[in-house]
């Protein structure tokens, strides 16, 4: 009982130092860079290939990568097959999807001269960021 009641006085008299963490802010600092002093803002996650951290951003660009996973030929095979993709053939089907995928845009990337290729990115003055999706499914 003086245990539980000592546990007690500090939160009834406002003794107790709280800190509440919203799931917002935990997020943003673990997953979300917000380019501090740089014009990006990214999601580490989204990142394909190239620099990650968005203080090193100087021309990066952008991708539709669901439209370039369903391009490829793992992905069709995957489809036509009816696999489940949980399953170990259609997990093994997907990874190579993934792969390819990353290779083909690190190859248009180096030849298009950008220092990385994101899912998605967004300046926050609201310019455009290069889009190398067609130049990507040529290469798939």
């Amino acid at each position: 009982m003086f245990l539980t009641l000592a546990c007690w006085l500090p939160i009834l008299f406002g003794f107790a130092h709280t800190t509440q963490v919203t799931p917002d802010d935990a997020q943003v600092s673990s997953t979300f860079d917000n380019g501090r002093g740089t014009p990006f803002r990214v999601l580490k996650a989204d990142n394909l290939c190239g620099l990650s951290e968005a203080r090193q951003l100087t021309v990066p660009a952008q991708v539709d990568y669901l439209k370039l996973l369903h391009a490829t030929t793992e992905y069709k095979e995957l489809l036509r097959r009816k696999l489940d993709p949980k399953s170990a053939q259609g997990i093994a089907l997907l990874s190579s999807a993934k792969t390819r995928v990353i290779d083909a845009c690190e190859t248009a990337r180096v030849n298009g001269g950008y220092c990385s290729v994101w899912r998605k990115i967004s300046r926050r003055d609201g310019a455009a960021i290069p889009k190398l999706t067609a130049q990507v499914l040529k290469r798939l």
